[in-house]
């Protein structure tokens, strides 16, 4: 079955705007939770191949990281915590700002995972 270059664009328009209704749901709903969110920046020109300067050869361990982080931005209001069990078991569980605090956690009654407050 071919479809027409206008049925082909009609239905690239229409897919456009769903996703950027589903996009604003989101937005929405991270802000009704409190999560913080912010518009990624576009550039306003991408260099030309020739205007990029060499590779550099060697990294020291900070460009490293800066690259790292640029590359890969995540949340920053949540890291690991490691743990280690009596019994010589261990791992990684999101860390909780409100962990222990009387009133607010409900430790070992309710686990961290079923906690509206982590």
């Amino acid at each position: 079955m071919d479809l027409s270059k206008n049925d082909k664009s009609q239905n690239e328009q229409n897919e456009l705007w769903r996703l950027r209704e589903e996009n604003d749901r989101l937005k929405d709903l991270l802000t009704q939770h409190g999560i913080a969110w912010e518009e990624p920046t576009i550039p306003e020109s991408v260099p030309a191949p020739t205007e990029l300067a060499p590779a550099p050869t060697h990294f020291t361990t900070n460009d490293k990281i800066t690259l790292f982080r640029q590359l890969f931005r995540g949340r920053e209001d949540v890291y690991p915590q490691r743990w280690e069990s009596a019994k010589g078991t261990s791992g990684y569980s999101p860390a909780c700002g409100n962990e222990w605090k009387p009133g607010i956690c409900h430790k070992p009654r309710v686990k961290c995972g079923d906690c509206s407050k982590r």
